[in-house]
């Protein structure tokens, strides 16, 4: 018994310093900018396209942020993507489908 508990407290500990020691790398790589630099240098706005949209909502114009991102947008579908996105919307109506029946079934038993 006392075998146990001390190998799920040493479990505990290596996860719990596993886990504060990701926090710390996380950290870092948010407070020195890398995420900012690395990860969306091509994605983000300038001011002078933020002001574009800006005056283009205040005009009324049909917008997408599209016309205003500086850079090259790529697109990382693949077969496998398109296949889990299928999967993920069929499971998600049959599941909404299923639901509505179960919920109308119990309506008109009740009623």
């Amino acid at each position: 018994m006392e075998k146990e508990k001390k190998k799920v407290n040493r479990n505990f500990k290596i996860l719990f310093i596993g886990i504060l020691i990701a926090f710390g790398f996380a950290y870092i790589a948010a407070m020195s900018g890398y995420y900012e630099s690395h990860v969306r240098r091509d994605t983000t706005l300038t001011r002078e396209a933020i002001l574009e949209f800006e005056r283009d909502i205040a005009e009324g114009r049909p917008v997408d942020i599209r016309d205003y991102i500086q850079g090259t947008v790529n697109d990382y579908r693949n077969q496998y993507s398109r296949l889990g996105y299928n999967v993920s919307r069929g499971i998600n109506s049959v599941l909404t489908d299923g639901l509505s029946g179960v919920l109308e079934f119990f309506r008109v038993l009740f009623d």
